[in-house]
Parts: structure tokens; C-alpha cells; sequence
């Protein structure tokens, strides 16, 4: 008798714990997908493909620098300030999107810390173009420090796109289109 309690009890005890278990693994899988969604969701929108253009106007294939667009050309193409705003802030999801794969690949640490080298390059780039506004030279001055901006934000997509799928996130797909 005393065994079939004993069972009894272990076995509701075992139930428990499993259960307990069950409801954290499914709380840590859905907080860890809301976390994707709210990164995802703070990628602002911008022109990829003229982005992409001028980006690869500055970079030819073995990274030599090469420019044939015209500064209005540029300034139009990536939207002024306005585009080179919306780039700053997609800098800082990129990083943290990295840091989310960080989370279960610590050796993407190096290539988070790129990520933030080039974050803090290009702020301070488009650092230099609000002084330029300040003093009227942006015109002048932003073809040179535009385009590099937006030369490092690209260079940043094509990692983190490297990074997501050499470790084979199913988040892949998603990120590869919405960046």
C-alpha cells in the first residue's frame, strides 16, 4: 500500500514538474518570437534597390572606389536627411538583430561587434552632414558622406544575411526580404 502511494505521489510530482516545464518552453518560444517580430518591426522602410545602386556606385567588385552618380542624383535617390535618418535607425535593429542570433550562436559575437563598428561609422557620417546642414554646406557635402553611409549599411545587410543563414535560422527567409 505504501508503495502505491509512494508511486502515486512521484508520479503526480513528475506530471507537475512536466508540466511546469512545458509552460516555460512555450512562454520562452513565443516571448523569443514576439522579440523577432518587435526587431522586424522597427526596420524602417527605405528604397533598397536605389540604395543598393548608389552603394554599389562606390564599391566595385574587388572594393575599389569608383563614382559616377551625380551629387543631385545621389542626394534624390536616397531621399535627402530624411532616407539618411531612416538608415541610422536601421543600423541599430541590424545590431540587434545580430545580437539575437548572439543569443544562441556566441560566435556570431564578432560579427556583432562589426556590426556596431560600422553602426557607430556611419552616425558618424551622417553626424557630419547635420553640421554640414547647420552651416549650409550640405549639398556639398553630402554626396561624399552620404554615400559612404550608405556603402557600410549595405556591407551590413550582406552579412547579417550571411550570418542568418550559415547558422540556419528559419528566420532567414523573413529577414532576407525585409531587409
Amino acid at each position: 500500500m505504501r508503495e502505491m502511494v509512494f508511486l502515486a505521489a512521484t508520479g503526480v510530482f513528475v506530471t507537475a514538474l512536466l508540466g511546469v516545464a512545458t509552460y516555460f518552453l512555450l512562454r520562452a518560444r513565443r516571448i523569443s518570437r514576439d522579440a523577432w517580430s518587435s526587431l522586424l518591426g522597427r526596420l524602417k522602410q527605405i528604397d533598397r534597390e536605389k540604395f543598393t545602386r548608389v552603394a554599389l556606385d562606390l564599391l566595385d567588385d574587388d572594393g575599389l572606389q569608383r563614382e559616377h552618380l551625380d551629387p543631385e542624383t545621389i542626394f534624390e535617390m536616397i531621399g535627402g536627411m530624411n532616407g539618411l535618418d531612416a538608415l541610422e535607425e536601421n543600423c541599430d535593429v541590424l545590431v540587434d538583430l545580430a545580437a539575437y542570433v548572439q543569443r544562441w550562436y556566441p560566435e556570431a559575437l564578432l560579427l556583432a561587434e562589426d556590426l556596431r563598428l560600422n553602426a557607430r561609422e556611419i552616425k558618424w557620417h551622417i553626424g557630419r552632414l547635420r553640421g554640414a546642414s547647420q552651416t549650409g554646406h550640405l549639398r556639398e557635402q553630402f554626396p561624399m558622406y552620404a554615400q559612404r553611409a550608405v556603402a557600410t549599411y549595405y556591407l551590413m545587410t550582406r552579412s547579417l544575411l550571411v550570418l542568418y543563414e550559415g547558422v540556419r535560422l528559419p528566420e532567414f527567409a523573413e529577414l532576407q526580404h525585409a531587409i
